[in-house]
């Protein structure tokens, strides 16, 4: 019995003595959030004021970031949701598990090499990689964001490798959009594939970076088959290039000018099948003037996308939108119920303008609209921040006997850090409807938003 005993205490210590090891060699980090969220959206289909639609309700998140990291070379990421975002009396679907990406990255002299299903962040390009990535009207990533020109806000299966040599930075990606197996017989298989390659070169207090995108979009759903025509699969056989360039650069005496481009070239093949345009291009940049001081940020900016009034048949001149995860704005730019005010028109941006879906993989930038926007920050106290956000859009071109002004919107929200890991939320929006959305002689109705977060992380 004592041998017996003696042998379970050593194969203990044994046990005690590999773990204590493989800990030292390793580790696993833990961080994420639970989030409470309250939405009230007044009119939020831009309707005149005898169709308005209105809603409130709660939901909930639950997100966790997992880090393996196996030495200092070698780790893998994992972010895992439960419930994603889930409406309060929901379907019991809306509660499952997902995960978001996953994926292993090996670091060395050489560079870092991300590999499995990205992360969104890497979609970001231009500004995003030069380290300029404002808040949007709330202060916070939970509501709006400004990263213009950003590809998707969806994660990717695709391989990433990027590296930085003093001032010279390169990125490289690919990324398996969709893919499918024939149903038809001899029916090659098809694929929806995007490649990435961005130079920077930095200087002291900025910037300069130059992106090259190509896009082969040959599905967009399982029922892309035989390319054939099918009303479902909008981008099917869709070929793209595109430039972006970005430039930023901040002064010692708290200026900073940001800049961003995009422009892109394309053929839709499915105009064979039926009545659409075949050759497709469009324009875009952002621009902003901010200032630094102190306890805040002014930031005066402007972006404009070119239009298409639909006069040539042939020809898109529209396919260059700003990113499906620039959300500047509260109200103007909503596309999910649970976070952003949104209809069966999505944002008002996207219905007034008809823009056509570009580069991205999601379904529809934001085209044909220019903006001034006048947004900013400001502590109030050492746990309080305000920010605001007082903006003007309008339509680049306008369809036959439709005005170009489709309003201006003012958001104002606060920050408050309740305890360490504990933070409120809540943010107002006022959207003025122009006469861009008049429907017939009927003026479209304004439009509100009160939003409340409240957010514990660990």
């Amino acid at each position: 019995m004592k041998k017996r005993l003696l042998a379970l205490g050593l194969g203990a210590l044994l046990l005690a003595g590999s773990a204590a090891t493989a800990s030292a060699a390793s580790q696993v980090d833990f961080s994420g959030y639970y989030r409470a969220h309250f939405s009230n959206l007044w009119n939020r289909t831009y309707d005149t004021s005898e169709d308005r639609t209105s809603d409130s309700g709660f939901f909930n998140r639950f997100n966790m970031d997992i880090g393996f990291h196996a030495t200092d070379e070698v780790s893998v990421y994992w972010r895992m949701r439960a419930p994603a975002s889930y409406r309060w009396g929901g379907a019991a679907a809306d509660n499952n598990a997902q995960t978001v990406f996953v994926y292993g990255e090996a670091k060395q002299d050489w560079g870092k090499v991300s590999i499995g299903r990205l992360a969104a962040k890497f979609y970001f390009t231009g500004l995003a990689n030069l380290g300029w990535q404002p808040m949007g009207a709330d202060g916070s990533a939970i509501i709006t964001l400004m990263n213009p020109f950003n590809i998707s806000d969806d994660e990717h299966d695709g391989i990433r490798y990027a590296n930085r040599w003093d001032n010279f930075q390169l990125v490289a990606q690919f990324s398996r959009l969709a893919s499918e197996t024939p149903d038809v017989t001899n029916e090659d298989s098809k694929s929806s594939d995007f490649y990435l390659l961005e130079g920077a070169y930095f200087w002291d207090g900025g910037g300069a970076s130059l992106g090259f995108h190509y896009l082969n979009h040959n599905t967009n759903t399982a029922n892309a088959t035989n390319n054939t025509a099918n009303a479902t699969n909008r981008n099917a056989a869709l070929k793209a290039f595109y430039l972006n360039p970005a430039v930023s650069h901040r002064w010692d005496s708290g200026f900073g000018l940001h800049f961003e481009g995009k422009a892109g070239w394309g053929k839709d093949d499915m105009s064979k099948y039926e009545a659409r345009a075949e050759k497709l291009r469009g324009y875009g940049f952002y621009l902003d003037l901010d200032y630094n001081y102190g306890p805040g940020n002014v930031n005066l900016a402007g972006w404009w996308t070119s239009g298409d009034d639909g006069t040539d048949p042939d020809k898109r001149k529209d396919f260059v939108g700003m990113g499906r995860n620039f959300k500047p704005l509260l109200i103007a730019y909503g596309r999910t119920a649970g976070h952003r005010l949104t209809g069966t028109r999505g944002g008002v941006v996207r219905e007034a303008s008809g823009s056509f879906a570009g580069l991205n993989f999601d379904g529809g930038d934001v085209s044909n609209h220019w903006v001034i926007d006048l947004n900013g920050n400001h502590k109030l106290a050492k746990d309080i921040t305000m920010t605001y956000a007082l903006a003007y859009l309008s339509l680049t071109k306008a369809a036959e006997g439709q005005k170009k002004d489709l309003g201006w919107e003012a958001d104002l929200s606060f920050q408050i850090q309740l305890l360490d890991n504990l933070k409120l939320g809540t943010s107002f929006g006022y959207f003025a409807p122009g006469d861009a959305l008049k429907v017939g002689d009927d003026s479209a109705a304004a439009t509100y938003a009160w939003f409340n977060t409240l957010t514990f992380s660990f």
